[in-house]
């Protein structure tokens, strides 16, 4: 080889390292603890370390000798990076398992603390309880069990449960024949009758059409009902009849890693009823998928995201991070985050919305249950009875009537949502709450207790690094949730390219805005108004047909008056 050519080679091999160089400190940084992206870039070091080998003779001995002890070292950072968190705990995971010593003989006791216990004994058995609790002493080194038999035990203790029968009995008769009883120990199945369990999941069927039967059982449970899959449809069979897509549903869950509960909140809003001056607002949990705060609001301000986050962290602990587009409505919460976490973290991470796909599969259930039998009411008192959404009167009139409703579905959304058993591929099937309970015992606790001052960063994360956290890459080849997303986000797509994910947003603020009209009428008025609706309709009921004639009584009220 001449030397012009060994010179090239040589400048060639220098701008291969830089960028090598570049992809592994990117990696560190970005890709704590997930192994797969990890793996990808120590191959690239590998595979360059091999080819300088073949290629030695551009190199001097020291430079050769320099590049081989660097690349070791970047082998060694990354296989030591597969195994650390990306989102170190705030404390170590609460002790739940205390050793009792009396100073007799035998072992000693082992006490639950009280809290925990209550609160994990609404979530699972005495099985799963002790599973959680031994899972989580193995991963963290304390060693400190618990079996099913002590969990019993100071569930009794603590009263939090009554005795039960003898698991096995044996009753002699005085013919000297023996009867044997056998107890079953797990949760009490709902005694409801058909007809209650049918008024139950008829109401819910009524708040959410397109329930299936993991919601309905959540929704159930979260009322305090626990029946089997079953009888729920056989019910759904008696009150809605058997329609084809009943049961069990393809649904694709992409796998997902974040290092624990409260790692990081996914928030969006969602715009599929702006036309009529409602937006939805929603925080959610990365890690367990619990929804941690949702609110129907007639705004898309940012102090009302901002006071949905501040409940919802008054309830759940603080997050780490916290991933959101980048409309305006969002700034308050960003700089909330950067005031408790700390600057250049990536303690809010701006991005597109297309890439916050862990909410936008919330958002599609969300028009699935409820969203869409709203929209439809909406159009149809828009096409067959008056409402006209571009006067302001006829807006607040409509607001006044259903926002409280709309919310109430919301809530009960969420609570069926958060109890309701998800099927995640390779895990056992868990219910948000669970998961985020538990996490906090296995991964350790965030976001609980707080330092009194963020902690400052080194080396801050370029954009690109942050807009890659959180995103569950393979949901956006998923058609329906996409479509869904550029349905109800066009804004979103207007400079959207496909064929570059990871592309960090537009360099302003998108804003979109919805503000709602003020009262049109005094609070005597009001008052009046109210008071004609409650002699003339049926307020509490949630038939969209009777709420449909709330409206036309409404309507012709204030026209009249």
């Amino acid at each position: 080889m001449s030397l012009q050519n060994s010179n090239q080679a040589l400048q060639q091999f220098r701008q291969v390292y830089a960028e090598i160089e570049r992809q592994v400190q990117r990696a560190l940084h970005v890709h704590l603890g997930d192994q797969m992206r990890l793996g990808e870039v120590r191959e690239r070091v590998i595979a360059f370390i091999q080819s300088a080998e073949q290629h030695g003779h551009v190199f001097t001995p020291a430079e050769l000798s320099t590049l081989r002890q660097n690349g070791e070292a970047m082998i060694t950072d990354l296989d030591n990076a597969s195994h650390i968190s990306a989102d170190p705990p705030d404390a170590p995971p609460p002790p739940v398992v205390e050793i009792v010593r009396t100073g007799r003989r035998g072992r000693p006791r082992k006490r639950l603390e009280r809290g925990f216990l209550r609160q994990a004994l609404e979530l699972r058995g005495p099985v799963g309880i002790a599973r959680g609790i031994n899972e989580a002493a193995s991963a963290n080194g304390t060693n400190v069990f618990a079996s099913a038999r002590t969990v019993r035990r100071e569930a009794l203790r603590n009263h939090f449960v009554e005795p039960g029968e003898p698991v096995h009995s044996t009753e002699t008769h005085a013919d000297g024949s023996t009867t044997h009883t056998y107890t079953s120990t797990t949760a009490p199945v709902s005694t409801l009758s058909d007809d209650e369990l049918d008024a139950c999941v008829a109401h819910i069927l009524q708040t959410f059409p397109n329930a299936g039967r993991s919601m309905i059982k959540g929704s159930l449970k979260a009322r305090g009902h626990n029946v089997p899959f079953p009888r729920i449809s056989e019910s759904y069979t008696r009150v809605q009849g058997a329609p084809a897509v009943f049961g069990r549903r393809p649904i694709q869950r992409r796998r997902y890693k974040v290092a624990g509960a409260n790692s990081l909140w996914h928030h969006d809003g969602q715009h599929g009823l702006i036309h009529f001056k409602i937006v939805f607002h929603c925080f959610i949990d990365g890690k367990s998928r619990l929804i941690v705060g949702f609110a129907v609001n007639s705004n898309n301000r940012a102090s009302s995201v901002l006071d949905l986050f501040n409940n919802a962290t008054s309830q759940y602990g603080f997050p780490s991070r916290c991933r959101g587009d980048h409309g305006t409505e969002n700034v308050d919460v960003a700089r909330k985050m950067d005031e408790v976490r700390g600057l250049g973290r990536g303690s809010y991470i701006w991005g597109r919305s297309v890439h916050n796909t862990r909410i936008e599969r919330l958002w599609y259930d969300v028009t699935q249950k409820f969203g869409r039998k709203w929209k439809e009411f909406f159009r149809d008192l828009e096409a067959n009875h008056g409402f006209n959404p571009t006067i302001p009167s006829h807006i607040w009139l409509l607001h006044h009537l259903f926002l409280r409703s709309i919310q109430q579905d919301a809530d009960e959304f969420v609570l069926a949502w958060n109890s309701h058993k998800l099927q995640i591929r390779g895990e056992r099937t868990q219910s948000p709450r669970e998961m985020f309970f538990f996490s906090m015992l296995q991964d350790g606790a965030r976001g609980i207790h707080l330092a009194s001052a963020p902690v400052p960063v080194d080396e801050p994360l370029r954009p690109e690094e942050m807009e890659e956290y959180g995103v569950d890459w393979e949901a956006i080849n998923d058609d329906n949730l996409m479509n869904h997303h550029r349905e109800h986000n066009p804004q979103d797509y207007s400079e959207f390219d496909a064929q570059n994910p990871t592309w960090t947003g537009p360099t302003t603020m998108s804003e979109v805005l919805c503000e709602a009209p003020d009262a049109i009428l005094t609070n005597e008025e009001i008052q009046a108004l109210n008071a004609h609706l409650f002699q003339n309709c049926n307020l509490q009921s949630r038939s969209m047909v009777v709420r449909r004639q709330t409206w036309i009584t409404a309507l012709e009220y204030c026209l009249s008056h």
